[in-house]
């Protein structure tokens, strides 16, 4: 359940990051930037939202695996969220040129 989570949240990421990448990033710079912060929040998030379950549904979960899943995702998340914004700003059709 928490594997499946954690990717999950991956894909949530890649996807996040692709989409403000392509919006809002001026430079390449700035997107990569923006989606190590997507990819940030889409861990933070699935810790919570991973212990409140824990909360709501008692032996539903096992702890140990909630802070496997969450030691990788704080650091494959900005990984991922970065390599989403930078495929992002890169299909953007203003910059095409780059």
């Amino acid at each position: 359940m928490e594997m499946i989570g954690s990717i999950i949240t991956g894909v949530v990421a890649i996807g996040l990051g692709f989409y403000v990448g392509r919006l809002w990033a001026p430079t390449v710079s700035w997107s990569l930037l923006i989606g190590v912060v997507c990819g940030g929040v889409c861990a933070i998030l699935y810790f919570g939202a991973t212990v409140l379950m824990g909360q709501l549904a008692p032996n539903t979960l096992d702890p140990k695996k909630i802070g496997y899943w969450f030691f990788l995702l704080i650091f494959a998340g900005p990984i991922l969220g970065a390599l989403g914004a930078f495929l992002g700003y890169r299909r953007m059709p203003e910059f095409q040129q780059d």
